[in-house]
């Protein structure tokens, strides 16, 4: 029968995980609690587990649709400390960033949701009294703020876009 190491350095040979996932699936196979931290601290001394190089990575790999927001909630969901969390959003995101990866957004979006309403929605009777301009500010505002982006940010951009 298998150790927990052997199952841990397994489970990491697929893909990255946290230490808090690995415990998880470590527990679910039935492997004591001693056994599964000794495997751990093996696994950290090694270097094939680490908390800081999965954050930086998934913030890497997330930056250009999701916002800092988004990826914070998703890390410690993932059982990421704060502080680890913070340190790979600064190394990743440079100032100015996200707002102007919600304005591209917002931008591609807005083009999307218009092209949708000439060809479907324009032609319905129930929008027919909804201006146009309104329902598409609400449904991009919807789409961005689900990616995570600050609201004041989506109105903010949505008004710059209106006005163009």
């Amino acid at each position: 029968m298998k150790g927990a190491l052997d199952v841990a350095l397994t489970y990491l040979s697929r893909r990255m995980l946290t230490r808090c996932e690995l415990s998880q699936r470590l527990t679910k196979k039935g492997f004591p609690g001693h056994e599964i931290e000794a495997a751990i601290e093996r696994l950290l001394e090694w270097g094939y587990l680490s908390d800081q190089e999965y954050a930086r990575a998934y913030c890497l790999s997330k930056q250009t649709n999701y916002a800092k927001k988004k990826i914070s909630y998703d890390l410690k969901g993932r059982g990421i400390e704060e502080a680890i969390i913070e340190q790979a959003l600064r190394e990743t995101y440079s100032p100015g960033q996200e707002a102007e990866l919600c304005r591209k957004h917002a931008q591609r979006l807005w083009a999307e949701e218009s092209r949708r309403w000439e060809s479907t929605y324009r032609h319905k009777k129930s929008y027919e009294k909804i201006p146009r301009e309104l329902m598409l500010r609400q449904k991009v505002g919807q789409k961005l703020m689900q990616k995570g982006y600050p609201q004041e940010m989506v109105f903010e951009i949505l008004e710059g876009i209106v006005r163009e």
